[in-house]
């Protein structure tokens, strides 16, 4: 997945957003976690800063967390565990992790939320 397709994908991910389709939410964020999959561990670290250069869940854009909140805030369990997979991989760099912790805790706080809500 090149530059221009994972921000073309980021466009996606904000209309269906606003859109609250949530099957082409999930579809999108799928993508990304596939691609994810598929490149050599070796690539992979390269692959996941270039999710954060798009700032792909616009967390510096936005300079809250709103988005990445509200996609795990979703009923549709299917999309809040892609949502979740993707905040997994993201979160194997530490630049990843500096990412998700930019604004404070409140991603990690939902993380576990949704985590425990799911399991208990």
């Amino acid at each position: 997945m090149t530059s221009s397709q994972m921000k073309d994908n980021k466009k996606k991910l904000i209309k269906f957003n606003q859109e609250k389709n949530f099957e082409n939410l999930m579809e999108v964020i799928l993508a990304f976690r596939v691609n994810a999959l598929q490149i050599a561990p070796e690539l992979r670290k390269s692959f996941v800063y270039e999710l954060l250069k798009v700032d792909i869940f616009c967390i510096e854009e936005s300079k809250d967390n709103t988005f990445v909140i509200d996609l795990l805030a979703y009923h549709a369990y299917n999309l809040r565990h892609a949502t979740l997979s993707l905040i997994s991989i993201i979160s194997s760099t530490f630049k990843g992790v500096e990412y998700l912790l930019t604004n404070g805790c409140s991603i990690i706080e939902k993380v576990i939320d949704v985590s425990y809500l799911h399991y208990y």
